[in-house]
């Protein structure tokens, strides 16, 4: 498994047409260390307007089959994503599947493509609280 700091590039000008994440690379990530960051990205998002690419989270939820009654997706649900192939992967965005390098809960990361106007190639754990 490799290491995985998420929005290394953050503040910094980068052009990039595609995505940095490999969704067939096997990352782990440390939840507590990316915490900060993920909330300021987070509180951006809500201060700055919706971000289009969360629609693609949204419409791969409904596609998977998950509602208001049953909205988290579960570990043994993102499992066999992890390392293999994205969740979703559009012009605005992808989703990969990463792992808790502390313990064995995955998460959903969103990675946003240049197109993201304000959010280019920003990187966000959609399930902070890992999946159920």
């Amino acid at each position: 498994m490799k290491d995985l700091k998420l929005n290394p590039n953050l503040g910094k000008t980068v052009i990039m047409h595609g995505y940095q994440l490999n969704p067939t690379e096997q990352y782990c990530i440390c939840p507590a260390d990316e915490k900060e960051r993920q909330k300021t990205i987070k509180a951006a998002i809500k201060t700055m307007g919706g971000l289009l690419a969360l629609n693609d989270y949204h419409n791969w939820l409904k596609a998977s089959g998950f509602d208001v009654s049953s909205p988290n997706p579960t570990n043994d649900f993102v499992a066999p994503f992890f390392g293999v192939k994205p969740l979703w992967h559009t012009d605005l965005s992808q989703g990969i599947v990463v792992k808790n390098k502390d313990d064995n809960n995955y998460y959903i990361v969103i990675e946003c493509s240049w197109l993201n106007k304000g959010f280019r190639n920003v990187q966000l754990i959609l399930t902070m609280g890992g999946c159920v």
